[in-house]
């Protein structure tokens, strides 16, 4: 009775520690926006089971092996403590897990523990040597990693150490605990038996002990005591090291958006006009400065904030970060943990300040400066005095330190890193607890340019967006006709065929690229082949822009995109083909957000249906060796992998060849376009484009198909710098109009 009167003091005592510091940690979350979550519960859980209990995306990386042993065998290791905990606790009452499972079913459950702690042993063993010895990039034998290891380590020690005391004080073999019995008779602390007596289907066999019974028990109690207490403090550590992810990514999974990725949300950044019979329709609401991007943690919403603290450290985001991989300053796994101790510096001040009575920081409604709401005048719709009760002296204090931080965007998140992203969400692919990086760099850029009186935005971001939304209308900020690229192809507008089945969505670089107006002269070919009724919107057509918002200027984008909705929807469209993934991932997917929800396809998918419908015959096969770039935009965001490569191999005859990149559908590499990187100079040593197209000209082909007009100017301009100009860089419609027969 006193052992488990000890024992419940010392596990209140844990638990209740640990509650209050997880309780400080969840605080700082909920300070983040409210999450607009659509999943139901039935989707949230058959999430969990796949990707956390099932580890699926840990699964995918064969590098990543030994954690599935970890996992699993600490998951194993949960039951094994909670039966030790029970028979030493309760035994002595008559009370064990044998009792419920009676002694068969008790002994395999034995038995499923005992396997558990070994294969955990033999993996932890490798996580010694893996970082003591192979010392692979990005993980790192620090205290930190020392520490979990050696917890875990004293965990299985323990496990194993208490059996095998416990039968040399009993004097038997203890069915089940066959690998403990091996261990404890290998090293000569029992005999009398064979291994086979310890099996869930041994017959009890009794045991000589090379100890007394008493010692024997002493030492089995020292093993259950450390066993528990190692498992308590261990419990206790957990959300103060990266391994906090042992209790946040499960939840993170649980609680993922498992919708279409890559979607950036509408803001509100302007407050709603008042109706006119309105009680205050004469006062200007304010403007809501809290939605103009991410500066600070509280920016973020509660989901995004839980994302840090899920980060495993894996390390993966960053060794398939084109941008890391290019040497610049972003490393998406770096970003997270410097997201994570932002939470943790900024998030304990505030809970600090709200117990100390004090106002949290909000934007100054008149001019989106960050403040007190104590210190703004006394006639601000936004002033609110301190209450009575309030700490003033601690709340001095604690504003005081919080004008020290330095900011989180342009400080501890550098400017530079943020605008080194493609979004070419490689990131996002491979993370095993679904953090959402590109959305978090996005919304912290968007902070900048919104919010920029003092010319921080870098140049090449500030020309193209000028060119898009004030000259223009387009990147190139060219002004010749938006038609002339269909001069001599009969093309139909919108006015000539209003009843056409499908609006081809030209783009900007399919009009005005040279490159790109290949692939849309090629296209139309096709569509006229094929007996595709299609029309253009011609010179109402404008861009879509994506450039725009990834660049962070939100407000323009805005602007452009009721725009072009509300020409589309005067015309009624309700089918689009567009030949430029990102435009194509716009009008799909964000265009809903503006009131215009069509049918998108791209061209690549509408190829390969009429070739596999017969509307498309191939007279002439190439022979050709040819390989297939994958655009992020859509492939990664979109899921769009087999229709391209089917298009592909319709086009090729028996002479010719497909080759298949070593990176290639979900593990695809950028061409380094994406997120407005299409028009931002870059050094000839960090470019990402170079680094693809070597891959391209290593595996020996005569041409790359691409099925997007920037990862075309990107591949040829790699191509020329490897002066390999006699590999063609060809876009899927072209390939496929080259093989039709003539057209009269």
């Amino acid at each position: 009775m006193l052992k488990l009167i000890a024992f419940a003091l010392v596990v209140a005592l844990a638990v209740g520690l640990f509650t209050w510091n997880l309780a400080k940690f969840v605080n700082i979350a909920k300070l983040g926006k409210p999450a607009h979550l659509d999943e139901t519960w039935g989707e949230r859980i058959a999430s969990l089971m796949t990707y956390f209990f099932g580890q699926k995306k840990v699964a995918e990386e064969p590098r990543s092996y030994h954690h599935l042993a970890l996992f699993w065998g600490f998951l194993v290791l949960q039951i094994g403590l909670v039966d030790m905990m029970f028979t030493g606790l309760f035994a002595e009452f008559g009370f064990t897990f044998a009792t419920l499972l009676s002694d068969a079913g008790h002994a395999w459950l034995l038995a499923f523990v005992d396997v558990g702690n070994a294969i955990v042993a033999l993996a932890i063993i490798y996580a010694f040597v893996r970082r003591l010895v192979i010392k692979p990039s990005f993980v790192p034998a620090n205290l930190d990693a020392m520490l979990i290891l050696s917890a875990i380590s004293m965990i299985v020690f323990t496990h194993f150490g208490h059996r095998m005391f416990d039968m040399a004080h009993l004097g038997e073999v203890e069915r089940g605990s066959f690998v403990s019995y091996a261990l404890a008779n290998g090293f000569g602390l029992v005999s009398g038996a064979g291994v086979a007596e310890a099996l869930p289907g041994g017959r009890p066999g009794l045991l000589s002990a090379a100890i007394d019974q008493d010692t024997a028990l002493i030492v089995a109690e020292v093993h259950w005591w450390a066993h528990m207490l190692t498992v308590l403090a261990f419990l206790n550590y957990l959300p103060f090291s990266k391994h906090i992810h042992v209790l946040a990514s499960g939840p993170n999974i649980l609680l993922r958006r498992q919708g279409q990725r890559g979607i950036m949300p509408k803001l509100l950044l302007m407050p709603p006009e008042p109706a006119e019979d309105a009680a205050d329709a004469e006062v200007e609401p304010p403007i809501p400065w809290e939605n103009w991007g991410v500066g600070r943690i509280e920016d973020f919403d509660w989901k995004s904030l839980i994302d840090n603290y899920a980060c495993t450290e894996c390390a993966r985001c960053t060794m398939y970060c084109p941008a890391f991989a290019t040497n610049k300053p972003l490393s998406p796994m770096h970003l997270i943990h410097d997201l994570k101790d932002e939470m943790k510096a900024r998030g304990s001040l505030l809970l600090q300040l709200r117990e100390a009575g004090g106002n949290l920081p909000i934007y100054d409604p008149d001019e989106g400066v960050e403040g007190f709401p104590e210190d703004f005048d006394e006639e601000s719709s936004a002033y609110k005095a301190l209450p009575e009760a309030a700490a003033t002296d601690k709340i001095t204090e604690i504003k005081t330190m919080l004008g020290n931080l330095e900011p989180m965007v342009g400080g501890r998140i550098k400017d530079e890193t943020l605008w080194a992203c493609t979004t070419c969400g490689a990131c996002e692919e491979v993370c095993p607890v679904f953090i959402q990086h590109p959305l978090k760099i996005l919304q912290m850029r968007t902070r900048i340019v919104l919010n920029d009186e003092d010319g921080r935005t870098p140049g090449d971001v500030t020309r193209v967006i000028g060119n898009i939304a004030d000259g223009q209308g387009n990147p190139w900020n060219d002004n010749s006709d938006r038609m002339a690229w269909a001069e001599g192809l009969a093309v139909p507008t919108i006015e000539d065929k209003p009843n056409a089945e499908w609006l081809l969505f030209v783009g900007c670089a399919g009009a005005f690229d040279d490159g790109a107006k290949k692939t849309t002269q090629a296209l139309v070919r096709i569509l006229h082949a094929a007996g595709v009724e299609f029309a253009v919107l011609g010179k109402q057509e404008k861009c879509t822009g994506d450039t725009l918002r990834r660049l962070g200027a939100e407000d323009k984008f805005q602007e452009l995109a009721a725009e072009q909705v509300a020409t589309m929807n005067e015309h009624q469209i309700t089918k689009v083909i567009a030949t430029c993934p990102h435009c194509f991932h716009v009008i799909k997917n964000e265009y809903p957000q503006f009131g215009g929800d069509y049918e998108v396809i791209h061209h690549s998918e509408l190829i390969a249906k009429m070739l596999s419908e017969g509307k498309l015959k191939v007279a002439h096969p190439l022979a050709k060796k040819l390989t297939y770039h994958d655009s992020c935009y859509l492939g990664r965001w979109n899921g769009v992998y087999d229709s391209p490569r089917e298009a592909l191999s319709s086009a090729l005859g028996p002479k010719g060849q497909y080759i298949e990149l070593d990176r290639n559908r979900e593990h695809g590499f950028c061409c380094g376009a994406g997120g407005g990187r299409m028009w931002v100079e870059e050094e000839p040593e960090k470019r990402v484009n170079v680094n693809r197209s070597k891959e391209i000209v290593d595996a020996g082909v005569e041409a790359v198909a691409v099925g997007c007009p920037f990862c075309k100017t990107m591949i040829s301009d790699g191509m020329k710098h490897f002066d390999k100009d006699e590999i063609e860089v060809l876009d899927i419609a072209q390939v496929v109009a080259s093989t039709l027969a003539a057209q009269d």
